[in-house]
Order: C-alpha cells, then sequence, then structure tokens
C-alpha cells in the first residue's frame, strides 16, 4: 500500500468516528424539540432518520473493518517481504567483496562488515561510538568526504579518489570512497539527513603498481636515452638482418656514424660498398657465416658517405627460434682513433725497448690483484733470475742484494703500497750473482717505479725500471777521491802556510835577541840581561807547544793517538789546571772563581793527562779573550749518568759567523790581529780529545756577553 492510499483510509476512518459521536445529540436534539412542540411525527421522522444514519454508519463500519483486516494482511506481508529485503540486504552487506559502513550524515558508524572490520581495525576500537572522520585523514575529511556527503544527500551517490585512511595497525593508505543515500531512510525531521553505505577499496597495492610501472616506464626511458648517448660516444652503430624477408635496417647511431641520410634505404649491398674494397669480402663472408649460426667480430676499414675513412669494429650474432636462424644481429664500432693509438702505441713501445736496450734498463711488472711478477729479457740477464720470479718484487731480489739492502727494498715498497710514493732506491747488490763489473768492485742496482691504483685508492699493480748503477758510483768515488785530495792538498798548503807564520814568529825573537847578545859579545860588551834571557825562553817554549799541538794534531789525524780511560776526580783535575795560569789572570787583571774545586768528588771516565790539557785551554781561553776586570767562572754539575764541566767569560764574546769557524786547527776567528798570543789549535784539539773520551764539548756565546763553554763526560765509579 501506498502512503497516499493509507493516509486516506486513515482521514475516511477519522469521519466515521466523527459521524458515530453526532449521531446520538443530533437525535437527543431533535426528539427534545418535537416532544416540546407535541408534534409526533416529527419525532417518528427523526427516529427513522436515526436509524437510517446508524444503518449507513453501521455498513461504513463492516467496510472498514473488512478494509483493516486486509489492510493487516497487506501489512503482514509487506513486513514479511521488508524483513527478506533487510536479511538479503544483511547478508549482502556483510559479504561485500569490499569494506563497507552504514553511516549517519554526520558520519556517525551504525554498522560496517567484516571486511571494513578488518581493514580499519575496528575490532580493536574503544566500544563507544566511533565517527568516520577518526578513520580518514583530517585535511582529506574536511576538504573532500564533507562536501561528498552532500552531494550523496542530493543526488544518491558520491564517489572520491585517493583519501587517506588509517588502517589496522596503524597503518596509513590510500583508497577510493564510495558514498550511497539509503532511499527511504531519511525521516520527517529537519536535524537528520538518513543513513548512507560508505564503500572503501584498498588502492595501495595498486598506487604502488602504477607508481612502479610509471618508475619503470621512466626508468625504461631514461635507459633508451643513456643507451643511445652511449652508442653516440663510443661510435656503435647497430643493425639487424632478418632472413625472411630479407631485409636490412641500420640504427639512427648507424646512420650518423657512417654519414648516410635519411632517404638512404638500408640494405646489406648498401653496407658492403661502404667497406674497403680488400675488406669487402672479408665482411660479406662474415655475414653469411652469420646467417648460418656463426658468430663474427672482425676489424675492416671502412669510408663514410662523405668519403671519410673509418677502422671499424664489426660483430655479429645470429638470433635462432627453434632451430631455425632467424635474424642477424650486429654492431659497428668505430675505432678509428684506437687504431692509431696501438699504432703509435706500437711504435712507442718499440723505440722504448731499443732505448732501454742501449741504456742497459730493465722493465718490472708487479701485478698485485692477480700475485704475478714479471722481468723483461734485460732485466733477466742483469741479474741472473727467471722471468716469472715467484713471490714479492723484494723476495725475488733479496738474493741478489747486501742483507741489509734487502731490508731497505721491504721497507721503500712498504711505502709504495700504503701512501702511493714512487719508489726510487739506490740498492748494492751482493758477489754471488754472474753480473757484469770487475772482480772485487761494488756493484750497485738502481731501481724505480710507481703505484697504479683504483678508484678506492687500493695499489692493484707496480711497475717500473731497474739499471746497474756500478759505473756511476765508481765515477761518484774516483770524483770524491780527487776532491778529497784536492781538499788534503789545499789543507797541507794552508797548514804550511800558517804553521810557517806560527813557528816564525818565536823564530824571529829568538834569533833576534840571540843576534844581540852575539853582537855584544864580538864587542866586549856583553853583560846577561834577565828579560832577554827570559824573552828567549818564552819564545822557546811557545815555540815547543806549537811543536806539540802540531804533534797532537798529527796523531789525532792519523788516529795514532791513544787515551787510557779510567775514573778521574774533575774537580781534583780543576783544582790541578787553576794554578797554571794564575800567573796569566793577574797580570790580565781576571778574577778566578776557584769555588768548584771543593765539594764532594765527581768521578768521570776520562784520560787524566789529556783531561787536564783540556781544561788548561779552556781556561787559558777564558783569561786570554776576557777584559781586564773581568770574571771567569767554573762549576761542576753532575747528570744522571754524565757530569758537566763549565767555564764561563765576561769577555768580548763571538757571533755566529765566529762560532762557525770555531774547532778548525789554525783558526783564530780575527784574535790573530789583536796581539793576543796564540796558536789557534786549542779548542780543535780539546774537542778531539773530549770526543776520544766518548764525551762531547759544546759552546755558546754572544758578542758582548762573554762565553761559556760545557764539557760533558760520562761518570765513572769512584777509583
Amino acid at each position: 500500500m501506498s502512503p497516499h492510499a493509507l493516509k486516506q483510509r486513515v482521514e475516511a476512518r477519522d469521519r466515521l468516528l466523527l459521524q458515530a459521536e453526532s449521531v446520538g445529540p443530533l437525535l437527543n436534539e431533535q426528539l427534545k424539540d418535537a416532544v416540546a412542540r407535541g408534534e409526533l411525527a416529527l419525532v417518528m421522522e427523526a427516529a427513522r432518520r436515526h436509524d437510517a444514519r446508524l444503518s449507513e454508519l453501521a455498513e461504513n463500519l463492516r467496510i472498514y473493518q473488512a478494509e483493516l483486516h486486509a489492510q493487516a494482511d497487506e501489512l503482514q506481508a509487506s513486513q514479511a517481504r521488508t524483513e527478506a529485503l533487510a536479511e538479503r540486504f544483511a547478508t549482502l552487506f556483510a559479504g561485500m567483496p569490499v569494506a563497507c559502513l552504514l553511516v549517519t550524515f554526520n558520519g556517525g558508524l551504525l554498522e560496517c562488515n567484516a571486511l571494513a572490520t578488518r581493514l580499519l581495525n575496528l575490532q580493536q576500537r574503544a566500544t563507544g561510538a566511533v565517527f568516520l572522520h577518526r578513520l580518514i585523514d583530517s585535511s582529506d575529511y574536511q576538504d573532500r568526504v564533507r562536501p561528498a556527503f552532500h552531494e550523496a544527500q542530493g543526488a544518491g551517490a558520491s564517489s572520491l579518489e585517493n583519501v587517506g585512511f588509517f588502517g589496522s595497525g596503524g597503518r596509513r593508505f590510500s583508497g577510493d570512497l564510495y558514498i550511497s543515500r539509503l532511499p527511504g531512510t531519511a525521516p520527517a525531521a529537519r536535524d537528520e539527513q538518513g543513513q548512507y553505505v560508505c564503500a572503501v577499496i584498498d588502492r595501495t597495492e595498486h598506487l604502488q603498481d602504477l607508481r612502479a610501472l610509471e618508475a619503470s616506464e621512466v626508468a625504461l626511458r631514461q635507459s633508451e636515452a643513456f643507451l643511445a648517448e652511449s652508442a653516440r660516444l663510443a661510435r656503435v652503430g647497430g643493425w639487424e638482418l632478418t632472413l625472411r624477408p630479407h631485409a636490412l635496417r641500420w640504427s639512427a647511431q648507424l646512420r650518423q656514424m657512417l654519414e648516410l641520410p635519411a632517404d638512404v634505404p638500408a640494405t646489406l649491398e648498401a653496407t658492403l660498398a661502404l667497406c674497403a674494397p680488400y675488406d669487402r669480402k672479408s665482411f660479406a663472408g662474415a655475414v653469411a657465416r652469420a646467417e648460418l649460426g656463426q658468430p663474427f667480430e672482425i676489424e675492416i676499414d671502412m669510408l663514410t658517405a662523405q668519403g671519410r675513412p673509418l677502422r671499424v669494429l664489426a660483430v655479429g650474432s645470429a638470433a635462432v627460434a627453434g632451430e631455425e636462424v632467424v635474424r642477424v644481429l650486429g654492431a659497428l664500432q668505430d675505432i678509428t682513433s684506437q687504431h692509431h693509438v696501438r699504432r703509435q702505441l706500437g711504435e712507442l713501445t718499440e723505440r722504448l725497448a731499443i732505448a732501454n736496450e742501449a741504456g742497459g734498463i730493465g722493465v718490472w711488472d708487479w701485478n698485485l690483484a692477480e700475485g704475478t711478477l714479471s722481468f723483461d729479457t734485460r732485466l733477466c740477464e742483469m741479474l741472473g733470475l727467471p722471468a716469472t720470479p715467484a713471490g714479492t718484487l723484494a723476495e725475488a731480489l733479496a738474493p741478489k742484494l747486501l742483507p741489509h739492502e734487502a731490508e731497505h727494498l721491504e721497507a721503500a715498497l712498504h711505502l709504495v703500497l700504503t701512501r702511493q710514493v714512487p719508489l726510487n732506491v739506490e740498492l748494492q747488490r751482493s758477489g754471488t750473482d754472474g753480473a757484469e763489473g770487475k772482480a772485487g768492485a761494488e756493484r750497485w742496482l738502481h731501481v724505480t717505479g710507481r703505484a697504479h691504483a683504483n678508484a678506492q685508492g687500493r695499489v692493484l699493480r707496480v711497475i717500473g725500471c731497474a739499471w746497474d748503477s756500478s759505473p756511476e758510483h765508481e765515477a761518484l768515488r774516483l770524483l770524491a777521491a780527487k776532491e778529497a785530495a784536492e781538499s788534503a792538498n789545499q789543507a797541507k798548503s794552508a797548514f804550511l802556510s800558517r804553521m810557517s807564520h806560527e813557528l816564525r814568529t818565536p823564530l824571529n825573537a829568538i834569533l833576534g835577541f840571540a843576534q844581540l847578545m852575539r853582537l855584544e859579545a864580538e864587542s866586549g860588551d856583553l853583560v846577561l840581561k834577565p828579560h832577554r834571557v827570559t824573552l828567549i825562553e818564552s819564545a822557546a817554549r811557545h815555540l815547543l807547544e806549537l811543536v806539540n799541538e802540531v804533534l797532537d794534531v798529527s796523531r789525532i789525524e792519523t788516529g795514532q793517538l791513544e787515551v787510557k780511560l779510567m775514573p778521574v776526580n774533575l774537580r781534583q783535575t780543576l783544582a790541578e789546571a787553576l794554578p797554571m795560569v794564575h800567573g796569566l789572570a793577574e797580570r790580565l787583571g781576571v778574577t778566578l772563581d776557584e769555588s768548584a774545586c771543593s765539594g764532594p768528588p765527581c768521578w768521570v771516565r776520562a784520560d787524566r793527562l789529556r783531561l787536564r790539557e783540556v781544561v788548561i785551554n779552556l781556561l787559558s781561553n777564558a783569561v786570554k779573550y776576557n777584559v781586564r776586570g773581568g770574571h771567569v767562572r767554573c762549576e761542576v754539575s753532575t747528570l744522571p749518568d754524565a757530569a758537566q764541566l763549565i767555564v764561563a767569560d765576561t769577555g768580548i764574546g763571538l757571533n755566529a759567523a765566529q762560532q762557525a769557524e770555531l774547532f778548525q786547527p789554525f783558526n783564530r776567528v780575527g784574535a790573530e790581529n789583536t796581539g793576543i798570543e796564540g796558536s789557534g789549535m786549542g779548542l780543535f784539539v780539546s774537542r778531539r780529545f773530549v770526543e776520544l773520551m766518548d764525551g762531547q764539548i759544546t759552546l755558546s756565546s754572544a758578542p758582548g756577553e762573554g762565553t761559556t763553554v760545557v764539557v760533558q763526560l760520562n761518570t765513572a765509579a769512584p777509583a
């Protein structure tokens, strides 16, 4: 029954009820009026009309009752149909292959099927009310889903793509949302807009597949562009020969390489026409063999369409379907530059081999990646080794070198492999090989090389050369001997010149005073004058000291000077040396500090006489080169394993240039012009004496600040 018919029946029922209610009061009024006037006929007429109306009302009621029974039956059947439809809808709703939700217009969740429960993780959510906006990304819900509900309210349905959902386990996914308004679910109230069925389709895998497909398409295009660009840069062009039908196809790169116009048809005859006449038959035969299933790789000469010569590497292979060759695939690569380089490299290699042979240079190659070592013929002949020795370069050359030189080579190769330092070592060879050279002469081997590493810095190969450098060493030895002889000759000349000057000075004094005494004796006026005798004695003593110093220097230079090392008290030696310079210090007005002589013994390992001579020389220099009223400080100190004697003066001092020339024989660094007596041998002899006693002597000075000399000797146990 339609809603309009049901409304008409309800209105008819209401009219019957009004008629039933108005019959009694109307009859009472008519009867009362007729009785009051005494008109019986009116009473009878009113009763008759009342009976007629009651009969009509009863008939209408019977009809309405029948209609009610029919309506009840119809409602019962309609309810049964509705329940069946609801059951079918529920079954369909629960079994939908997509996630379905039954929601209100405001997004309140009323019901969902099993797939929606799993997809949106609704089982693990709170038992309270669930709203759609909590299952959808907030921006998507406000900007897209809400307008879609309004659209479905008016049009009945709406759909959205790529909506962000919150799925099970916090998983976010993108899906399609379909919204349909259920018909007949909108009540009359204005504040409610009915119920809606929402279908959710998870498009994550689909979108991933689409993105992967797009990425694959982009990668494929990039690969095609890369291969095309690589072929262009590598000067490679491809060709394809189908056998049925017999047709040839050129790639765009091949046309560009051979400078072929676009309108020239691709044929095998046109390709063969570009080959040099002497290579045309070879290329045609290779293609014919490829049609039978045999691959080929040959180098041929070709000419481009513009007549430019090319050296080409031609390769080809057959494509087989079943057991039959269906086409031949091939490529032509322009190797003109490589061909020229190979030819130049061959010429360079030949010239290098001739140069190495002429210069006696051998070449070696150590391949660390493959673990191999190889020598060329020249190096094998030079060292008497096989062409491919086992082990490393150091292990292969070790038997031909002195033991310490093998260690030197190992250290140098370690730097080559770890820091990629160029190899450049000079190694002395042992006398066990049959190398060229005079018997008993030193033999040397000069080895050079350079490391070759990969992009990660790992050394893969070391290549170098080696040659016999013995003639160079012999030449250097002869040159050094010549220079030493010339230097010795110059030193001898300088020594004789200085010695003649130094010896002439006291000899002149002795001869002068002796001549005066002889002349006075001849004239009969000889009177011995003590000061003259003293001067003669002093000059003779000075001459004796010069001779002794020269003898000491001679013994030192020839290695004949011997020292006897024993425990010596350094303080006692200082005490014995100080009185030797007292007279000189008094004449020059210099004060000597003798406090270092007192104190506990300081035992050192030294030669007693030589140590005393060293101390006297140092004290004498400190007094002679001091200033009037100056001071000489002596100090004895001990170190953990040594003892020191310090002699410091307050003299004129020395500059850096003068200090550099000290400790040289007969070199007084300008003092020879001051009138101060001396030979310039004191410091030279003192240093040699101290070095022979395993000690060292140092000097520090500055102009106007005096000079300090430090003698350091090893300590010794008390005597």
